[in-house]
């Protein structure tokens, strides 16, 4: 009895273990670094600051491309490059640069979504705010 038990709860772990996403969390991130590590889990940012999603992967056996699209409060979209994520990857840092972007002004202020794709597949949805710069 022991052994069927014991083999249940085994199939049980391994079903459910297949059964989960690509990822186990999806954040946003503030910081101007490279390393998810680096950065620190948030939902508001500044006008100038990098807008960046740490995504946690679940452990997996191939290598998973993943990017994301962030859409701002006037409908404006704007993806990152993607990543491939190697099979001995954790985390993922995906983000768009406030310098690289051009324009010389603030990303627009109000309320942000960015979705994180994983294979093609839309894996998560988080919503962040970006705050209006400053009176002059």
């Amino acid at each position: 009895m022991k052994q069927i038990s014991l083999l249940l709860l085994v199939v049980a772990l391994i079903l459910t273990a297949c059964s989960s996403g690509p990822i186990s969390d999806a954040y946003t991130a503030a910081g101007d670094d490279n390393h998810p590590d680096k950065t620190q889990k948030t939902r508001s940012f500044k006008g100038d600051d990098d807008l960046n999603v740490v995504v946690v992967l679940n452990t997996h056996t191939r290598t998973l491309p993943i990017y994301a699209v962030f859409t701002g409060p006037t409908g404006n979209t704007y993806s990152t490059d993607p990543v491939e994520a190697d099979k001995t990857t954790g985390k993922v840092l995906l983000g768009l640069d406030w310098e690289t972007q051009g324009g010389g002004g603030s990303w627009p202020a109000g309320e942000w979504t960015a979705e994180v794709y994983v294979e093609q597949t839309k894996e998560a949805t988080l919503e962040f705010e970006v705050a209006a710069a400053p009176a002059q």
